[in-house]
């Protein structure tokens, strides 16, 4: 399971499409991640670490899961292979590293909509079970808005899905309206988590304008401060 010759963003991606390769396996064999790790003798932690990238599985890691698959570790690095192929072929968006990193760290401070934090270990699984594999690395740079190549659009889709804002808020960064419905929603959440009330209210708003939405966080605010 040696990367050999590759070079260091050669083997980064490696590691990554392996993630992806796990993934495609576990979902073909039914099974959750927490039995994978289970039958694998892994830790969660160690486990996840590596789902997001901290570090790459190893050789032993390789067998152990290809054992808790029932497969074989060649056919890991099988689907490996391919999903690299189907990498290079993946659809991005250009777009604006700044921006996005802006727009990504507003998302990454906010509650969900069910009031729960965003928590990348959440977002790694979740993006994961879509067949999406984002390192460590990857994550930093779009936070910092220093990744200046294109963004595969499922990374950002998923990104959207899992903090509750709709796909164009980080696909279309021109789209004012999105902007403003997504950002007057990201207020209202926090004012609701800073006053205590129901957070799953966040569900609820509705069609309420964003003007709207903003009043009424102010109103929370204003409450809270008493």
């Amino acid at each position: 399971m040696s990367v050999g010759r590759r070079s260091q963003g050669e083997a980064g991606a490696w590691s990554m499409d392996l993630v992806r390769a796990v993934s495609t396996l576990r979902d073909a064999a039914g099974m959750t991640n927490q039995e994978l790790i289970d039958r694998a003798g892994m830790s969660a932690t160690y486990f996840y670490g590596r789902l997001r990238g901290a570090a790459p599985f190893d050789a032993n890691d390789i067998e152990k899961l290809a054992h808790a698959l029932g497969t074989h570790p060649h056919e890991i690095s099988r689907v490996a292979a391919s999903v690299g192929e189907a990498r290079e072929m993946e659809p991005v968006v250009d777009t604006d590293p700044k921006e996005l990193g802006r727009r990504l760290t507003a998302l990454s401070h906010a509650p969900r909509l069910d009031g729960s934090p965003f928590d990348i270990d959440g977002l790694v699984v979740e993006l994961s079970e879509r067949g999406v594999a984002v390192d460590v690395d990857e994550w930093a740079a779009l936070l910092e808005g220093t990744r200046t190549s294109p963004v595969r659009v499922r990374v950002l889709e998923g990104v959207g899905a899992y903090a509750g804002v709709p796909p164009a808020y980080l696909l279309d960064l021109d789209d004012a309206a999105a902007v403003e419905a997504a950002e007057a929603n990201l207020e209202f959440r926090e004012a609701l988590k800073a006053s205590g009330a129901d957070s799953v209210s966040a569900r609820a708003v509705g069609e309420i304008s964003p003007a709207a939405l903003r009043a009424i966080a102010q109103t929370l605010r204003s409450i809270s401060a008493h």
